[in-house]
């Protein structure tokens, strides 16, 4: 296993890792440890069938299920389908062009989201990810005092937008999920490291009122998204990457939507929940 840092302030890369015959407890917790460290981490050169990959997923915990089904594959409701097909409904387009972790709006947040690339456009394409985990870290001591031990909450589309962004509103799962908390300043599960969690989901904190609740997570989400603490990466075909929900924020870039050879491009996504079975062994 050969492993290399990626431009940029964090992230990791590995090479000499063949998936589809070695998802040893020792491969798997090489892997778990560098994502976990690393808060990116793309396992490249990969050919993985849909039963590989889906036991792959189903290795960093529960595999979850996404709420536009229309989206997910046939046989493995696991996998999300993400394309940039010249057919797809405007109001499916670049639906992930703003900062945020998944899940947020769920009672139980997403832990882990990976992405495996079968094709990749020539240009563009690029997933920005920002390290609420340095942010965290840089904040002065009465902004971490303030927020530690606060809690958020999160709805579908609640947060207030940076410049740029278009948060999806999707009015029935706002009634279906409702209001969710979480806590503002998270601490990892396995690592114990902290992050500001806020998402694209938080509009407010308990106890404090309704405007100065959006504006101080309004004031984390732009410092969250400094260039200090962001970074991206495009990925090609045959590229695993994978991301930690309680570590980082991600953004999708605008896309051509075109059928055209050397623009299209396909992914297939999995978003689990919980720890993987190797770290709740440790743990026990």
């Amino acid at each position: 296993m050969e492993i290399k840092q990626l431009p940029g302030p964090f992230g990791v890369a590995v090479e000499g890792v063949d998936l589809s015959q070695d998802m040893s407890d020792t491969t798997m917790r090489s892997l778990i440890g560098l994502l976990h460290d690393h808060q990116i981490l793309v396992i490249r050169n990969q050919r993985l069938s849909d039963d590989d990959y889906v036991r792959f997923g189903s290795k960093w915990g529960r595999p979850l299920s996404f709420m536009i089904k229309s989206h997910t594959h046939n046989e493995h409701p696991e996998l999300i389908r993400i394309n940039n097909a010249a057919s797809t409904p405007a109001r499916y387009r670049d639906g992930a062009m703003h900062w945020h972790a998944d899940s947020t709006y769920e009672k139980e947040p997403a832990s882990v989201t990976m992405l495996y690339g079968v094709e990749a456009p020539e240009f563009g394409g690029e997933t920005l990810i920002a390290s609420a985990r340095f942010a965290y870290d840089a904040l002065d001591e009465e902004t971490k005092q303030r927020i530690d031990g606060l809690t958020a909450q999160h709805c579908l589309g609640g947060s207030p937008e940076l410049p740029g962004e278009k948060i999806p509103i999707v009015a029935d799962q706002i009634a279906m999920q409702g209001v969710q908390q979480h806590p503002l300043v998270l601490r990892h599960p396995v690592t114990g490291t902290k992050a500001i969690f806020t998402s694209g989901t938080a509009f407010g904190a308990v106890g404090l009122e309704r405007e100065e609740g959006r504006e101080l997570i309004d004031k984390l989400r732009r410092h969250i998204t400094r260039p200090e603490f962001t970074t991206s990466y495009k990925i090609e075909a045959g590229d695993v990457f994978l991301w930690d929900n309680f570590q980082v924020l991600h953004s999708a870039t605008p896309i051509e939507y075109s059928d055209e050879d050397g623009k299209r491009r396909l992914l297939y996504r999995i978003s689990t929940k919980g720890l993987p079975d190797l770290c709740q062994q440790e743990v026990a």
